[in-house]
Order: structure tokens, then C-alpha cells, then sequence
């Protein structure tokens, strides 16, 4: 409600209570005999005003916590003028009417917009936002398009002037006291997650052709008939197809070459296929971490058709999809030393080929993963979804129909049942688990449903045996049939990719590949409006270290919902972020956490997440990432952050007077050149700062002065996870190639400065 001069008490939007003079009543009013007069006409805006980019106002607005939709977003124009603000905003013909009211609350909202600029600057990741206005006085009702002039005044308080076009007066407040909100303060009052999908894009600019004294390597055989195409380039150039690894090889006195391809099955959909191909990936990712001769190689896997690069486009190759989850988190763990790269069956896409490796090997390359279709070179983004992007509303389930979740009983599945109970109104639910009736949770489950008034059952299936899934779902009543499928179970055993086996790898991939398999085929006896949901992992998609199998499992299962989709098939995979309160989540450290968020993504809570999960039913797509990004690890573009992030948020525009840990982290020449000058009494002393700033970093302790240079690593609470994360900070610090066995060589933060000192003193001899 805007009012004219507001009475004490009363509110006005976007602030608290108003203090000023008496109105005539909420909402109406006359013009106060002290109002300002018309003014004569001035330049609009003043001629030496710098333009202010409003796309990347509302996308700095977005990072911050603010997510203006496109019916709020009627800032047209910005400009900067010393210290002050001018700004247009017309009101958009769609905009609903709002009689009775001085002004409409898009236009005063969209005024608002324009009162953030002077802040966006400060480096303190608060939005703010109105908290108290004086004198405030409306002189003409009914404006449909403002001209604002914003006057910063004292401290966070702002002068407000809005004219219309012929620079009449409409609104004016002699003060407008806002407040910093932190982004967590939003969240906690009502902002949430967000939704996004994955799109692949095409390059701005294409890579430049590889030096043609680089040897580059075929290993394996060639599936999809590619070496001759590399052959052609004229490039030093060896195949060996009969050898499983290059160590044989090496040993027979080949050259170490720079970029060795390997390429994938293509055409294969059955389990086992896929624990097959995973498998072999995962022997030559060991063997490329264990091999100091590879250390400056890159082993780059392509293959056919297993990633769908626009909707509706099938997936040839689901057993090859695991391949991309796996490599994924291995570029996670260990940057540089992997790369991915999927084609299509144009003859120009093979010609292609050597321009993708080249992106993704070359000396600037920027792209760990590239698509080429028709000859073209696409890269992978995610992007928000809005509500727009709906093409169709669904509904869970239908009154007489019985919804199925696996993993029910679990700590994930229970808060999912209650919901779709209270929120959807389902009626009948089929709980599938292992233990079934015997889980710990299951009978109170069961009678909580039923005190919302739904019949629950639970019944103890292996989903991943399409046999027993069938005979279970042939016991419901006829009158009830299986309208939704819920896939939410899974499993997880997390290490990093050097330490996990192929059992290892295999007791992740059953409950999420063969049973989603075992869905689909249950499904083709199913009615086809029967929805299926899967859930995946973000991990699979952006790459999670320390979970090379759980993500290779999820890729999986999100090209099997485009796969369905490409056939005309219902089904939507999402690929969650962590849950905070429910599933995987409880089972984490603070340091596990402290990693992920600097990989752009913290957890969701629970509300959140169910609140994502509702946006996502009955949109087109088929796979969509439901995920709480961390804003302030994305817009500070931190080298952990995953190259398919990078267009969500812009970077932080910092004061060069304020240095930040990104500005004052020295890089790896910078390092050297800093133990250079130093007496070489302390060189060791700074190089351990360093190491126990890091492991404070890694460890989510409170500072270096936490960390005993004395201390032993493993004492001190790292596994294979940490390990591989202090190692990686330190390669990027000093430039090294550093093995994975840095730690156990070395386990003390004063045996590791030692050691990194002498590194860098012979790098530099």
C-alpha cells in the first residue's frame, strides 16, 4: 500500500513504519500546500553521466540474493553523476492493474532497483534495502513511467525525487534510511535454491590448430573409427591399438606424448556394459595418476552420442554416460590431467576433432569438456530456470492412483512421502527399501501417513532386480495403479578416484544404474501417462571430488531420462545439490562441507529443497539441477569453481584499494620471486605459514595458529579427500607438479615446506 505523507504506524512498501505528516486516508490524499512546483525542464540525464549496465545490475542483484523476476525487472535506464543516481522505469503494458493505490507497486519496487547502485560497489556481499522513509509525499497519482533521482545524503541514508516525463513531480522522500541484508539473512527469510539446466553452447572463438611438433597418441581400439581423421592433420602421430595402457608402450621406448586419446563403446544400454566401461576408465585414470612419465600428458576420452546437447536429441550410448560422471570428478581432484570430449556421426564432427582437443589440451585451454555437433564446438553451462520455462503443469499423482518412492523409509524418502502427502494430496503410497517393514523408521512412517490421511505401505524390494520390482508392483489393487515412479534411493562410498576398486565402483552403480534401468523396463508395461522422477547428483554434472563412482552412477541416470525423453517417454532426472537436514548430507564433516562451498554449492534445507523439487515437476526438460549455489565462491571465480558455473554469476568488482584473499594470494612466480628476497633462514618459515594456512583452509579449523608444524598430517584428521585438496591448493601456489603421495612422503607441515623449498629452489636453478 502507498500512502501520501503516512500517519506514524503506518507502512510503506519496502520499509517499516513511517513517520511524517497525516494523510487523508491510507491510499488517497490531496497535495500538501508545501509541494514542490513544477520545475523548469532540465537535460535528462546530466550530459557527462556515465550509463550504467542493467543487465549486469540485476545479475549483481541475483548474486546477492535478490532474484527480481521478469515482471519486476522494469529498469530500462541507469546513470551515474557524481555521486548521484538518475534512473527511468516505465511501467510494462502486461503489468496487472492496481487500483485504489497512489502508485503501482512494480513502479515504486523498480524505483528501489535503481537505490541499490550506490551500494553494489561496497566488497561486503550485502544487498540493501529499505528500512525506514520521512517525508514522503506523492503529488501525482497514477504515474505509468518515472524519472528518478537518487541522492546519497549521509551514511546509508538516500534523497528520492521521481518526476514523470515532463519532469512534473510524482514522489519524493527527504529520506530513505536502507539497511544491509547478508545473503544467509535473505535465505533464512524466504530465498531459497535455485533451479537450473544444463545447455550446451557453442564457442565464441574456435582454438587455434596444435603445434605440429606435439606427438599425440591413439590408445586402444577405436571405436568409433576417428584415427584416421587425426592421421590426416600431418601431426607426429602413433596408434596403438593392441595396448590397454601406455606403460608398454613407454617401456618400448615410444615417445611420451603430450595428448593420448582413448575412445569409448558406442551403441550399449545394458548394466553391465556400463560397469564395464567405468571400470576401464577408472584403470586408466590410476594408471595416468601413478605414472610420473605422464605427469605433463593429457589423456582425453571421447565418445559417441552419450551426452544430448539439445533437447530432444537421443543418447546412442548409455553405458559410455558413466564415462563423463567418472573423468568429471577425476578433473575435480586433479586439474590439467583429463579432458572429454562427445561427437555426433557427422563426418564433419570428426574432422572436427582435432580442434576440440585442441581447446582442451593447448596451453590457454579454459574448457575441460566440449561437445562437437555437425563440426561445431559446443561447451556445457548451466542456467537458471524460470518458471516460464513450464511448457505443461503435471501433477504427482491423481486421487485413486498409487505413488512408488524408492528409498521410502530412508531419511530423504521419509521427509518426501510426508510431503507429497501434505503438499501433492496423495493418497496411496508404495514404500520400496531393502529392509522394508523391518527399517527402523518404517512403522512410524506408516502411521504418521495415515494420520494425514493416506494409506501407506511398505514392502522390502531390490529395485535393482526388474523381476522382484515387477512382482511387487503386480500386487496393487487394479483400482490403484502406479501413476508416478520416485527413484530417490542410493548409495555412496566416497574416495578419492586413486583409491576406489572396481567393487567399490560397482556397489555405488547398482542401486542407481540397474535400478533405474529396472524402472525404465517396468515402466513400458506401465500406462504412458505413468511419470517417472529420478534423482541423480550435481556431482555427476559438475564433478565432485572424492566421488568419481557416485557420479559416474548419476550420469547414468541422467541419460537415461533424455534417452526416454528423445523416444516420447516421460521422465525428468534431478541432479540434487547436497540435502542439509535429510539424506547424504548428515554424513558429511565441516571440512567436506567447507569444500564443496568452495565449489560453488552449499546445502540445501530441507524446505528448500521440497520447494525445488515441486518447481521442477511438469517442466520440458529432461534433466534439471536443483542445487543452494554458494554466490560468494562464484563470483570471486575461484580456480575450484566448475567451468560449467561460470556464467551464473559475474565477477565481484572489487575497490583496488580493498585487496581481497584472491587479490593477495600470490601466484606461482610471484611465490618465487617473495622466497627470493627473503633471508634463506626464513624461507622454510614462510613456506610453512603457507602450508598451515592451507591446511587450516582445507580442514575448516580456525586459523595457521591451529596448526602445529610438528603435527602429523594424519593426526590431524586429513583422509584421501583432504589430502587431495591440500595438494591441489599447493600445486596451484607453487606451480608444481606435485604426486599424490606428497603427504605420506612428507607428514608434517615442517618436513612438507622443507621439501616444497628445495622443489622450487631447484625450478628455479
Amino acid at each position: 500500500m502507498t500512502v501520501l505523507e503516512p500517519r506514524p504506524g503506518d507502512t510503506v512498501p519496502g520499509g517499516t513504519a513511517a513517520t511524517g505528516h497525516r494523510c487523508a486516508h491510507p491510499g488517497h490524499g490531496t497535495e500538501p500546500a508545501d509541494a514542490a512546483p513544477t520545475a523548469a525542464p532540465r537535460p535528462w540525464p546530466p550530459a557527462d553521466s556515465e550509463p550504467v549496465d542493467i543487465p549486469d545490475l540485476y545479475e549483481r542483484l541475483t548474486a546477492r540474493g535478490m532474484d527480481y523476476g521478469p515482471a519486476f525487472r522494469l529498469l530500462r535506464a541507469a546513470w551515474r553523476h557524481g555521486t548521484e543516481v538518475y534512473a527511468e522505469v516505465p511501467l510494462d503494458a502486461p503489468a496487472p492493474p492496481a487500483t485504489g493505490l497512489l502508485m503501482h507497486p512494480a513502479l515504486l519496487d523498480a524505483a528501489l532497483h535503481a537505490a541499490s547502485i550506490p551500494f553494489l560497489d561496497r566488497d561486503d556481499d550485502a544487498t540493501y534495502l529499505p528500512f525506514a522513509w520521512r517525508g514522503v509525499r506523492v503529488h501525482r497519482p497514477g504515474a505509468t513511467a518515472l524519472r528518478i533521482r537518487i541522492t546519497p545524503t549521509e551514511g546509508d541514508d538516500l534523497a528520492l525525487t521521481a518526476t514523470d516525463t515532463d519532469d512534473r513531480p510524482v514522489l519524493c522522500a527527504r529520506s530513505l534510511l536502507v539497511r544491509p541484508v547478508s545473503r544467509e539473512q535473505l535465505r533464512g527469510n524466504g530465498a531459497s535454491g535455485v533451479l537450473l539446466r544444463p545447455e550446451w553452447r557453442p564457442l565464441a572463438e574456435l582454438p587455434a590448430r596444435p603445434a605440429a611438433d606435439e606427438p599425440w597418441a591413439f590408445l586402444g581400439t577405436d571405436h568409433l573409427g576417428i584415427t584416421g581423421e587425426l592421421k590426416a592433420t600431418g601431426k607426429p602421430f602413433e596408434y596403438y591399438s593392441s595396448l590397454p595402457t601406455m606403460d608398454t608402450a613407454l617401456r618400448r621406448g615410444a615417445p611420451v606424448p603430450s595428448v593420448v586419446l582413448v575412445s569409448c563403446a558406442d551403441g550399449t544400454d545394458d548394466a553391465d556394459d556400463a560397469r564395464a566401461e567405468a571400470q576401464r576408465c577408472l584403470a586408466l585414470v590410476q594408471e595416468w595418476l601413478t605414472d610420473d612419465r605422464l605427469a605433463d600428458s593429457r589423456l582425453v576420452f571421447v565418445t559417441q552420442q552419450a551426452q544430448s546437447c539439445e533437447p530432444g536429441e537421443n543418447i546412442t550410448s548409455l553405458a559410455a554416460s558413466v564415462v563423463w560422471g567418472l573423468v568429471r570428478s577425476s578433473q575435480a581432484e586433479q586439474p590439467g590431467r583429463f579432458a572429454l570430449v562427445d561427437i555426433d556421426e557427422a563426418d564433419g564432427s570428426r574432422r572436427a576433432l582435432v580442434s576440440a582437443v585442441s581447446a582442451l589440451t593447448g596451453p590457454d585451454a579454459v574448457h575441460p569438456q566440449l561437445a562437437v555437433r555437425h563440426g561445431s564446438l559446443l561447451s556445457l553451462r548451466l542456467q537458471r530456470s524460470r518458471p516460464d520455462d513450464t511448457a505443461r503443469p503435471r501433477r504427482t499423482a491423481r486421487s485413486h492412483g498409487t505413488v512408488v518412492l524408492t528409498g521410502g523409509t530412508g531419511a530423504l524418502g521419509s521427509v518426501l512421502a510426508r510431503h507429497l502427502v501434505e503438499r501433492h494430496h496423495v493418497e496411496r503410497l508404495l514404500l520400496l527399501s531393502r529392509s522394508g517393514p523391518d527399517a527402523p523408521a518404517a512403522r512410524r512412517l506408516v502411521a504418521e501417513l495415515g494420520a494425514l490421511g493416506a494409506h501407506a505401505t511398505v514392502a522390502a524390494c531390490d529395485v535393482a532386480d526388474a523381476s522382484a520390482l515387477t512382482q511387487v508392483l503386480a500386487g496393487l489393487p487394479a483400482e490403484h495403479p502406479v501413476t508416478t515412479l520416485i527413484h530417490a534411493a542410493g548409495v555412496t562410498d566416497d574416495g578419492a578416484v586413486g583409491t576406489l576398486t572396481p567393487h567399490r565402483l560397482a556397489r555405488v552403480m547398482r542401486p542407481k544404474v540397474d535400478a533405474a534401468l529396472a524402472l525404465h523396463q517396468v515402466c513400458q508395461t506401465l500406462p504412458d501417462t505413468c511419470e517417472l522422477v529420478l534423482f541423480s547428483s550435481v556431482s555427476g554434472i559438475v564433478g565432485g571430488a572424492g566421488q568419481a563412482n557416485y557420479a559416474a552412477a548419476n550420469t547414468f541416470v541422467d541419460a537415461l531420462a533424455q534417452h526416454r525423453r528423445s523416444h516420447g517417454l516421460h521422465a525428468v532426472s534431478l541432479a540434487w545439490g547436497l540435502w542439509d537436514e535429510a539424506g547424504m548430507g548428515e554424513q558429511l564433516a565441516a571440512a567436506d562441507l567447507k569444500r564443496m562451498e568452495r565449489a560453488g554449492i552449499s546445502a540445501l534445507r530441507v524446505s528448500d529443497g521440497l520447494a525445488l523439487f515441486d518447481a521442477a515437476l511438469g517442466r520440458d526438460d529432461a534433466v534439471l539441477v536443483p542445487v543452494q549455489l554458494h554466490e560468494p565462491a562464484l563470483r570471486d571465480h575461484s580456480p575450484q569453481i566448475p567451468d560449467v558455473f561460470r556464467d551464473l554469476c559475474p565477477p565481484r568488482r572489487h575497490d583496488p584499494a580493498r585487496p581481497t584473499r584472491q587479490t593477495t594470494r600470490a601466484d606461482a612466480t610471484e611465490l618465487r620471486r617473495t622466497l627470493a628476497g627473503l633471508p634463506e633462514a626464513d624461507r622454510t618459515e614462510a613456506l610453512q605459514q603457507l602450508i598451515r594456512t592451507e591446511v587450516a583452509g582445507v580442514l575448516a579449523l580456525t586459523g595457521p595458529d591451529a596448526v602445529e608444524p610438528g603435527a602429523e598430517f594424519s593426526a590431524i584428521g586429513f583422509d584421501s579427500l583432504t589430502t587431495v585438496d591440500l595438494n591441489r591448493r599447493l600445486a596451484a601456489l607453487t606451480g608444481l607438479r606435485l604426486p599424490a603421495t606428497l603427504l605420506f612422503d612428507h607428514r608434517t607441515p615442517a618436513a612438507l615446506a622443507t621439501h616444497l623449498l628445495r622443489l622450487t629452489q631447484t625450478r628455479q636453478d
